[in-house]
């Protein structure tokens, strides 16, 4: 583990001759992004009015007044195909799609008409029962490979209605219970019995489950795309944090992989110089992917990322004393190179996960007093 892979020398070879340390580090930072550079897409189907247009820019933490916004009304928003980027990845693109068996999108010609196969993912959505036409869908998807879910939106209203209805009795635990226990009680009539089924609000994100569709999500989207939906995603949930770390440690192996390529070249300084690079560019990464920019005090933030850098500097003085060795010591400071700075970049992430979570978990404190005195009020 500790080599680095041919192809990165060479690269950094060509990047370093052509233009010093900027060209080589510009190179790593390409490295760094090119889950940048894989399309994702994501289908949000369902019939007129149940909350597609609201989901989609729910997942994108976006408001209907915010540019980009996939129009929200009450009239029917949905009657062509529509894509809409993620803010954090512009190839991440949810579809907005009309539901089946409309008049320009009946059954015979529906999969035709959407382009089934341009689609990563389905979110097969309603706001209420599921109808014949959407378990139809199902089973369709099903015969071509393809991962769905079922989402229940406007959660709240059902249980705002119920409390309206029967104010003595009213108990929002066993309201959620009979909505989801009729929903797979529906599902399993149609031959759909053990596909996951979330019950959401677009506008109560850390209220119902929410959090839960984007993690199941993460976890089902295909492979060789999952890293890109993982970093494209906000850090709003404990789920999500952990979820987001994970990737990141596994990035750090091929960063420190990058580390090792430099450390191979028998230049003296470069490797000192490319690694605080290194460090300074993952430790900026890792707090915007986890929302700590945002979040977290300045100096705070400062605080943990100069001590990383002070112990990447002592890592990669070591590494350069090595190359003092008569004989060997070109040959040890590849290995060495990659094992300081995967050290490094754990021990960043370790810091960071512990600051990320503190955040997520007084956030959702926050929106569950929030929920509460709601629910006084009503």
């Amino acid at each position: 583990m500790a080599s680095a892979p041919q192809a990165y020398l060479d690269d950094l070879n060509k990047a370093f001759a052509a233009g010093g340390v900027e060209a080589s580090r510009r190179l790593m930072e390409r490295k760094r992004d090119e889950w940048k550079n894989m399309p994702l897409n994501v289908a949000v189907t369902g019939s007129s009015g149940v909350g597609k247009s609201s989901l989609i820019n729910a997942i994108r933490r976006l408001t209907g007044d915010d540019d980009g916004a996939a129009p929200v009304g009450v009239k029917e928003t949905t009657v062509d195909i529509q894509s809409y980027s993620h803010p954090r990845n512009p190839l991440l693109k949810f579809w907005d799609l009309p539901g089946v068996g409309t008049d320009r999108f009946p059954r015979e010609t529906y999969l035709s008409g959407i382009n089934v196969d341009r689609y990563d993912f389905f979110l097969l959505i309603t706001s209420d029962r599921f109808t014949q036409d959407d378990t139809w869908l199902g089973e369709e998807l099903h015969k071509r490979n393809k991962k769905y879910f079922f989402g229940r939106t406007k959660m709240g209203n059902d249980i705002s209605d119920n409390k309206k209805a029967h104010p003595k009795t009213h108990n929002e635990d066993t309201v959620v219970r009979e909505i989801r226990d009729d929903i797979k009680q529906h599902l399993r009539a149609n031959r759909c019995p053990e596909v996951p089924v979330f019950l959401i609000d677009s506008y109560k994100l850390k209220k119902f489950e929410f959090d839960q569709l984007e993690h199941r999500l993460v976890s089902e989207f295909p492979n060789l795309k999952r890293s890109a939906l993982v970093l494209s995603l906000k850090a709003t949930s404990i789920e999500m944090i952990q979820l987001k770390v994970k990737e990141l440690r596994s990035r750090a192996s091929t960063i420190a992989g990058l580390s090792a390529a430099v450390a191979a070249l028998p230049i003296p300084g470069l490797s000192t110089a490319v690694d605080l690079g290194i460090v300074t560019g993952e430790a900026n990464f890792y707090s915007k992917q986890l929302g700590l920019h945002e979040s977290v005090g300045d100096k705070e933030l400062k605080t943990i990322i100069d001590d990383i850098k002070s112990t990447s500097l002592k890592e990669s003085s070591y590494v350069e004393a090595m190359r003092l060795i008569p004989l060997i010591g070109l040959f040890l400071t590849a290995p060495t190179s990659y094992a300081g700075t995967y050290h490094v970049l754990n021990k960043l992430l370790d810091k960071l996960e512990i600051a990320g979570l503190k955040v997520v978990t007084a956030a959702a404190e926050r929106a569950a007093a929030a929920a509460a005195e709601d629910s006084d009020d009503d």
